[in-house]
């Protein structure tokens, strides 16, 4: 789809920030209309058709999570886009925006990632069978650092602090594979392995961990064997070439 054609609507209730974005992206050749709220976004929703919404997330009258599922119900085949400040990774998670934009960025980040959209290239056909990725760990920094790793190779992450909250996240269904910390408070990876593959044996489980010695801990005495193991500090390609190595079919044996 062409700029020139592109009708987007921008939703924020910050108007310099909604101002500068609508100059800016109007500028690149797009058809830009804003709104300062979720309510003023459904209410330009009803009367026009828009190629793609961007959106915040924290907003007063009506946030990005509520107006998103409206859209979905209402708009399903219309993509939309978060504008996210940094540690909202489990937010953006639950949400499943078709791809988030994390403040500040950069002008070209953002067409480049409008273009990606718009071009169709996050079409489900894209994807393997691991799409859905979740995360497991309680250091903050981390858990945002594999969020966002994950999203530039366009899986849908998912993070979480603790077991507890993964095993309801695995509950409610649609997660492809979980990466999770071995070291964290209350249950720790390797026991929350052994819930998964109890209570969901076809879902791939990576563990992750700093402190890694199979004379010293838990995962070397374990009767449950991961599905893939890294040892921090590791490189992004690494992670993503285990989810790959996972997603490909077994080769067929006569």
């Amino acid at each position: 789809m062409s700029t020139e054609r592109a009708h987007i609507l921008i939703v924020d209730d910050d108007s310099q920030l909604l101002d500068l974005m609508s100059d800016t992206l109007s500028s690149l050749g797009y058809r830009i209309e804003g709104a300062g709220g979720g309510v003023e976004a459904l209410e330009k929703l009803s009367s026009q058709r828009f190629d793609l919404m961007i959106t915040d997330i924290k907003m007063p009258d009506m946030d990005g999570i509520s107006l998103l599922k409206r859209v979905r119900l209402h708009y399903p085949d219309m993509p939309v886009l978060f504008i996210t400040g940094y540690g909202e990774p489990e937010v953006i998670g639950r949400a499943s925006p078709d791809g988030f934009l994390a403040k500040p960025f950069r002008i070209s980040k953002i067409e480049e990632l409008i273009e990606q959209v718009l071009s169709g290239r996050k079409d489900d056909d894209n994807f393997g069978p691991i799409r859905r990725v979740m995360v497991v760990d309680d250091d903050d920094i981390f858990r945002q650092t594999l969020f966002d790793i994950l999203r530039v190779y366009n899986y849908l992450p998912l993070a979480v602090s603790n077991a507890s909250e993964a095993m309801r996240e695995l509950e409610d269904g649609e997660i492809d594979a979980v990466i999770t910390d071995v070291k964290m408070p209350g249950v720790d990876g390797v026991s929350l392995l052994k819930q998964i593959k109890t209570r969901f044996p076809d879902i791939p489980v990576i563990l992750i961990t700093a402190f890694y010695s199979p004379q010293d801990t838990a995962v070397g005495q374990s009767d449950v064997t991961p599905d893939g193991f890294l040892q921090k500090p590791f490189k992004a390609e690494n992670i993503i070439r285990l989810l790959e190595q996972l997603a490909a079919p077994l080769p067929h044996i006569d």
